[in-house]
């Protein structure tokens, strides 16, 4: 049998993967704050006029060290989808390793279906929900 790992294996273990978690623990919490305040910057309605997709900035408020260390790791911008009645179909808010851009707003391509910018081109969703009646 081998022996047991030494205390000082077992600390440096523990204190290195709270010097992981921590930090990302920090930015999910304030990923949730800043999309809770986000201010929003264009809606836009397909043309039957059953969803809208809406930009929005994160906001966290004036230069704090909390909104620089967000905004280090964030995006500019995320888009949210909902139908006639508010209700939520997509979000890219969540999209931790997509960089939406800001410099473009999202586009609808017929009923069903609407693109956002990416900084390395477009994403986007096909939303059989919003498709005209």
């Amino acid at each position: 049998m081998g022996a047991p790992p030494s205390r000082f294996l077992l600390l440096m273990g523990i204190c290195g993967g709270l010097l992981v978690a921590l930090p990302t623990a920090y930015y999910l919490l304030l990923k949730r704050v800043a999309g809770q305040q986000a201010e929003v910057v264009s809606v836009s309605w397909n043309p039957s006029h059953t969803c809208s997709v809406t930009t929005y900035f994160p906001s966290l408020g004036e230069r704090t060290p909390s909104s620089r260390f967000f905004h280090f790791f964030s995006s500019p911008a995320f888009f949210r989808v909902h139908d006639a009645r508010g209700v939520l179909l997509r979000s890219s808010e969540w999209h931790l390793f997509q960089n939406e851009a800001d410099d473009e707003v999202p586009k609808w391509v017929g009923d069903g279906q609407v693109v956002y910018p990416i900084t390395k081109g477009y994403e986007g969703w096909t939303l059989p929900e919003c498709a005209g009646r």
